[in-house]
């Protein structure tokens, strides 16, 4: 089981090193970033709940970091990103063969079926909590039979994580990604979160992944039946 184990960390590895690598030619922040990504956020965890084979949408895109690393550590999946900044959407195509790139917000976009659908940091960007529910009946509604949704949301809890987490999204996201200085942001407790899934039907299991990382992230994942 540990030589298993040992395998998956030495091709993640790899993995992670040939996406940072596709963004190591651009110049400014999103150089640094590609490396930030692998850091602060619970890549190889959530890679590790994406179907290995399939159709996978991931909403909110942005340069396409994640959902490029999905691609190399599958050939077997075909992936979208849909992203609603053409800015940052412009730096996603590193030309993964099984990777594709489209415009589109995520509350009017025409969604494919699919085997899973990941959003992972978007729904508290959305503008209202009855948007973020707008979303996801979108998405159940484009699941596959046995199709899995992925969220990866921040989990609103009393701790200093959380006071950075907050500080990062209202202030430094909006500056860096959108140039304004303040964005209002939507976070729910990882209970609300799983209260709002059974509420539209779905049964969901949720798991902390902040350990070793700066922000308070919770990933709820669930299977369409």
């Amino acid at each position: 089981m540990k030589d298993v184990i040992d395998k998956y960390l030495w091709f993640n590895m790899l993995a992670m090193d040939e996406v940072i690598k596709l963004y190591q030619k651009d110049g400014g922040f999103v150089r640094v970033f590609s490396k930030i990504r692998f850091w602060d956020a619970p890549y190889s965890i959530v890679e590790r709940i994406v179907p290995e084979k399939g159709n996978i949408v991931e909403i909110g895109c942005g340069e396409g970091i994640f959902t490029n690393y999905l691609g190399i550590t599958s050939q077997k999946r075909d992936i979208l990103g849909i992203e609603i900044n053409r800015k940052r959407l412009g730096k996603a195509n590193r030309g993964i063969r099984n990777v594709k790139f489209k415009y589109g917000d995520a509350t009017k976009v025409k969604l494919p079926r699919a085997d899973s659908i990941i959003l992972f940091h978007l729904l508290h960007h959305l503008l209202s909590f009855s948007d973020q529910e707008k979303v996801i009946r979108k998405c159940l509604l484009a699941l596959k039979p046995g199709g899995k949704l992925i969220i990866v949301e921040v989990d609103k809890k009393f701790s200093l994580k959380y006071l950075f987490t907050w500080l990062t999204d209202h202030f430094f996201v909006p500056w860096v990604f959108e140039g304004r200085f303040y964005s209002p942001i939507f976070f729910r407790s990882g209970k609300d979160w799983l209260s709002v899934l059974n509420n539209l039907g779905m049964k969901c299991k949720a798991r902390s992944a902040e350990k070793g990382m700066p922000f308070t992230h919770i990933i709820i994942s669930g299977v369409k039946y």
